[in-house]
């Protein structure tokens, strides 16, 4: 009876948590709003939009990353958009901020989704895995590194800090349809909101 009431509980609070979401996204529309900066593939006027805000090395967004992309391939009508949000350093260890940079460089190669899948599939991410997997997908290393430490870069990862902040986001991943949270991270979930959204 206890287990219960604590799952209970635990999930209340975990819809308290996407009501907030939901209740900032709508009080300031602006903060999904579309950012040519960020890397989004599908109909620029698509009717439904899928936005990711997630980081390399978090677990859940590794779990979910081949059903999230599978959902892309099962649904080319709808605008997908990927947050880079590196939440999971800590001191000297930067490299969720690495890759997440070194992946915004790939995209500007037009190389984002296969380094993207790599990224995801790397279970030691590090700085040196993040350029091997930059190097095997034929991204130019010198301009990539150019990228890397350019104020461009570092403005556009802060803007998306602020914009999770401002969401009070809790944790990556976290999934948009149509400018409201998903509850989970589950990609069955996303699917169903997909298909709402189109109706």
């Amino acid at each position: 009876m206890l287990q219960e009431a604590s799952l209970a509980l635990q999930a209340k609070e975990g819809q308290a948590r996407v009501d907030d979401t939901n209740t900032a996204a709508a009080a300031n529309a602006t903060l999904l709003a579309p950012d040519a900066r960020d890397p989004a593939f599908g109909p620029a006027d698509a009717k439904v939009t899928v936005i990711e805000f997630f980081d390399f090395r978090c677990p859940g967004c590794k779990a979910v990353a081949p059903q999230f992309r599978a959902l892309m391939a099962a649904h080319p009508d709808v605008r997908f958009v990927f947050k880079d949000w590196p939440i999971l350093d800590r001191g000297e260890d930067v490299a969720s901020q690495y890759a997440a940079r070194a992946a915004l460089a790939a995209h500007q190669q037009g190389k984002y989704l296969e380094v993207y899948d790599a990224l995801m599939s790397e279970r030691a991410l590090t700085p040196e895995s993040t350029d091997r997997i930059l190097a095997q997908h034929g991204v130019d290393m010198a301009r990539a590194k150019q990228t890397l430490v350019a104020p461009e870069t570092t403005r556009h990862i802060a803007d998306i800090h602020t914009a999770a902040a401002a969401l009070k986001l809790q944790g990556t991943p976290t999934f948009f349809v149509n400018g409201k949270a998903a509850a989970s991270i589950d990609p069955a979930e996303i699917a169903r909101m997909i298909e709402a959204a189109k109706r």
